[in-house]
């Protein structure tokens, strides 16, 4: 009998493979069919469609779906004016060039960026407004020293558009809510008028425009038509056009959609008693991320979530008691906290940056090498779990859970690192087979926040303040998932 129900689950699954396989194939054939004469709005869905085919690819560990996948996302990827390095770097790692035809070159259709002139009352428009229905969307973003322009595929409401201020003891924060989505990637401006103007993606909902200067400034804002003018120039425009000045009122923090005090949150500081981890001279890496681990779980703790540690001192946990605490304390995330190394002397100059990692199958030579790295630590502990079998029935949801999470806090770790004047590398988020992470039944991410081996990011990651702006930017990391998520 127990045969019987074995052989029929493997019938179902198999089944249900062949079932969604046929449907991101059809998705991939209607990009083929659609993709040479679809407009800029029709193309950006054809291109969020295909990063969610890529997506499942992952899930179902499939690599010809992901090469299809792949080569399609470099070609909207380029015709809409977007970074498509990441999907042709991959494409490398597999053994497969983007375009295999020279012939396939003339089949990407290129969508010019849509940089107009600054609009004058009399100019009248020349394409017919689109439909309220339309999902608001900002096509382009222009800078000019203290000012931003952002053009949407429709007229934007002023009411639409939220302020607030964020002061710091060193750094004012002017913050602009607009609604929609950004097309393409996060900008950012300096000037001499303005440390910085950052455009992002805030939500699904939300596009975020920030401007950071060490003085207070006063900015206006304003919209005509499809345009949104941001900046300390006030324009003149028609009557029906207004400006407004930015309201320096008392900060107001952005609505949180969940709360805090009922989220638990794990961090786990990598190594710890007889395990020093990575070592470089005086530099040995359980110092240092239990240093990162607590201030992490103090800013936490300051934003009102839960926090528990693994360990809070110099004391040796053996790996599958890590993921334990974070079960038995219920824990909605676990973040385990690790320093990078060069596999070898002649790359302890050359290497350098932070990375967060997922649990999974590890796709590249790379993250192999990191994960190896890291599981020595307890060789004897590793063999407790079936390897390559264990990963390969790996919660398929709770690995895009963590894929989300992760990238979340690498976000949130360079803006943070960026903001306090440290020039790193982003290393990227990354999938590999951390044993440390193997039984969480929660998104769980590895941070490796610099390498060790490096001489300058070594000291670094002793250093006080480098070790705070880790600290925020994965906690703005982990509101940023919640805000998403929840």
């Amino acid at each position: 009998m127990g045969k019987t129900v074995k052989l029929f689950l493997v019938w179902l699954t198999l089944v249900a493979t062949l079932w969604a396989n046929s449907i991101h194939q059809k998705q991939i054939e209607q990009f083929d069919k659609e993709f040479t004469r679809a407009n800029s709005e029709e193309l950006l869905k054809l291109h969020h469609m295909l990063k969610n085919v890529y997506i499942q690819s992952i899930i179902q560990n499939n690599s010809e779906l992901k090469i299809d996948a792949l080569k399609r996302l470099v070609k909207s990827s380029s015709s809409l004016r977007l970074d498509a390095s990441p999907y042709e770097r991959e494409l490398q790692t597999l053994g497969v060039s983007s375009l295999t035809k020279p012939s396939e070159l003339a089949k990407v259709p290129s969508v010019a960026p849509i940089i107009p002139p600054r609009p004058t009352p009399s100019k009248a428009k020349t394409t017919p407004p689109a439909s309220s229905s339309t999902p608001l969307a900002a096509l382009s973003v222009r800078f000019d020293e203290g000012d931003v322009t952002l053009r949407f595929n429709r007229p934007v409401g002023e009411k639409e558009i939220k302020s607030f201020l964020l002061k710091a003891s060193k750094t004012h924060r002017y913050v602009f809510d607009l609604p929609g989505a950004l097309m393409g990637s996060s900008r950012t401006h300096e000037s001499k008028s303005v440390d910085q103007i950052r455009v992002a993606q805030y939500d699904k909902n939300t596009i975020r425009v920030v401007f950071s200067h060490a003085q207070p400034l006063t900015l206006h804002f304003r919209t005509q038509d499809e345009h949104v003018f941001i900046g300390l120039s006030q324009k003149s425009g028609s009557q029906s056009a207004t400006t407004k000045p930015y309201a320096q009122a008392k900060p107001t923090p952005p609505a949180r959609r969940f709360d805090p005090a009922k989220k638990t949150v794990v961090i786990d500081p990598g190594h710890g008693g007889r395990d020093g981890g990575a070592v470089n001279g005086k530099y040995v890496e359980k110092v240092a991320v239990l240093d990162i681990s607590l201030k992490l779980g103090k800013e936490l703790q300051k934003r009102g979530y839960k926090v528990h540690y693994t360990r809070s001192k110099d004391t040796h946990i053996q790996l599958r008691n890590r993921t334990r605490i974070a079960n038995d304390k219920n824990a909605d995330l676990f973040i385990s906290v690790h320093a990078n190394a060069a596999p070898s002397k002649d790359k302890h100059a050359s290497m350098h940056g932070v990375e967060t990692f997922f649990l999974s199958p590890a796709r590249s030579e790379r993250s192999k090498n990191v994960a190896a790295l890291e599981n020595q630590s307890d060789i004897e502990e590793m063999n407790h779990f079936s390897k390559q079998t264990y990963l390969n029935f790996l919660n398929r949801e709770k690995i895009v859970a963590s894929n989300k999470f992760a990238l979340d806090v690498q976000q949130g770790m360079l803006d943070s690192l960026k903001k306090q004047r440290f020039t790193v590398r982003d290393g990227g988020v990354r999938e590999a087979p951390f044993w440390v992470l193997v039984g969480a039944q929660m998104p769980a991410i590895l941070l490796e926040v610099g390498y060790i081996t490096n001489p300058e990011e070594a000291k670094r990651i002793f250093d006080a303040s480098y070790q705070e702006a880790i600290a925020q930017g994965a906690a703005n990391g982990v509101d940023a998932y919640f805000n998403k998520n929840n």
